[in-house]
């Protein structure tokens, strides 16, 4: 289940990740045993030196011009534990009380013992004992999100000064540097030559695509939605998909350089958001006649459009599920709002859907926001750049400035 909602269900991903853990958990503890005082008291100086320094944000154009592995393990060694170390001051600075709630507590052990074992580890004379130091780095990742996510909400019951949009605020300041860690180990693993959450994969760009096709990914992760929905509601939304490129070479089509499996999660989320609410009118609309629902949802399509030009590609998707009121506001945006009564599904999670999809959206300078219609629909509106200088790394560092982007960076 936690595979699935961190990476949008797509076909093929589940096994990958189960065997990934397999494999991991077949490993796990070597490098990563519980720390003596003595290891801790050191680790605290480490921390504190390594959380002053500036992490050094990195382009698309980066990552795919160092894709030999002893160069990448290299970059790595120095630059992943600062980013440890930021999360690690984020929770020691930003919550006194974090030793109080055992999730946070757990993630901050966790982080705490990768930092350790990344800063131990060599890379010479070969690189298997840093190569199974980052496997673990990412398999101990791998329920960081719900995890740290409730433990917020445990926090907010004992202490009342703790607001939602302090929550909010930390949880993306701590994600979105996640984000960035788990990307640059992966691409390490992936150049490599082995598997990785984050999906397909080769040795000469790893887990980037050079040519990313957004239609053809927003077609596949529909019809995976799709049958999730026919599965647990017996009724199947429409959903169209189409492309147009104000590109000439593009012949309609465009392709860009882009993380396929980050792209696959953010649609999947929205359309997953789109799809439940579609058929969810569309039975109170007509709740004892399943043949005037199916018609009702053919009344009701889901669009999503893809185009682009030289420099961003824009995706829209857009349903007529009756918007989002507007009392509930931003709260799309909340770790601990979530419209699901019953449980959690694969069309309605842990709550932090919506939030993460904009965070690996903001991740290489884009944006994700929405526009609600209250009594008609609701528009989703994905913003990427398309143009690989420009698709930067934002990286949270408390001790210099960085920016979201937004859509109205894009409005005219």
């Amino acid at each position: 289940q936690v595979a699935r909602m961190q990476h949008g269900g797509e076909p093929g991903v589940h096994e990958r990740v189960l065997v990934l853990s397999l494999t991991l958990a077949a490993h796990s503890g070597r490098f990563f045993a519980r720390l003596t005082q003595v290891e801790l008291e050191s680790a605290r100086e480490d921390v504190t030196i390594f959380a002053a320094m500036r992490p050094t944000p990195v382009t698309l154009v980066s990552i795919l011009e160092i894709v030999e592995p002893r160069q990448l393990a290299k970059f790595l060694h120095t630059e992943v534990p600062i980013r440890y170390a930021e999360r690690i001051r984020l929770i020691e600075d930003g919550i006194p009380e974090w030793k109080e709630v055992p999730d946070i507590r757990d993630i901050h052990e966790m982080h705490l013992r990768t930092f350790v074992s990344l800063r131990k580890v060599q890379h010479e004379p070969n690189l298997d004992a840093f190569t199974e130091v980052v496997r673990e780095a990412i398999w101990e990742q791998r329920t960081a999100v719900v995890t740290m996510a409730r433990g917020l909400g445990a926090l907010r019951q004992r202490h009342d000064r703790y607001s939602a949009e302090f929550a909010d605020h930390f949880l993306n300041d701590l994600f979105l540097n996640r984000i960035g860690s788990n990307v640059l180990m992966s691409q390490y693993l992936a150049c490599y030559g082995e598997s990785t959450p984050a999906g397909a994969t080769n040795t000469q760009t790893g887990i980037v695509d050079l040519a990313c096709d957004p239609a053809k990914i927003c077609r596949e992760v529909a019809e995976n939605v799709l049958r999730v929905c026919h599965r647990q509601t017996g009724l199947r939304p429409v959903v169209r998909v189409e492309a147009h490129s104000a590109v000439g070479m593009d012949f309609g089509i465009p392709r860009f350089a882009y993380i396929p499996s980050f792209l696959r999660y953010m649609i999947a989320e929205l359309l997953k958001n789109s799809a439940k609410a579609t058929i969810e009118i569309a039975v109170s609309t007509s709740p004892k006649s399943p043949l005037a629902s199916e018609a009702e949802l053919s009344r009701r399509p889901i669009f999503i459009v893809v185009c682009a030009d030289e420099s961003r590609v824009a995706i829209r998707v857009s349903d007529r599920a009756g918007g989002i009121p507007f009392s509930v506001g931003s709260n799309i945006w909340s770790y601990l709002y979530s419209t699901a009564d019953r449980g959690q599904s694969e069309l309605a999670g842990y709550g932090v859907g919506l939030p993460l999809a904009r965070l690996y959206a903001r991740y290489l300078g884009g944006s994700l926001d929405l526009i609600s219609m209250p009594g008609y629909g609701t528009d989703a509106y994905l913003m990427l750049p398309r143009l690989q200088h420009a698709q930067l790394e934002v990286v949270p560092d408390i001790d210099h400035e960085w920016k979201f982007h937004s859509l109205a960076d894009h409005c005219l």
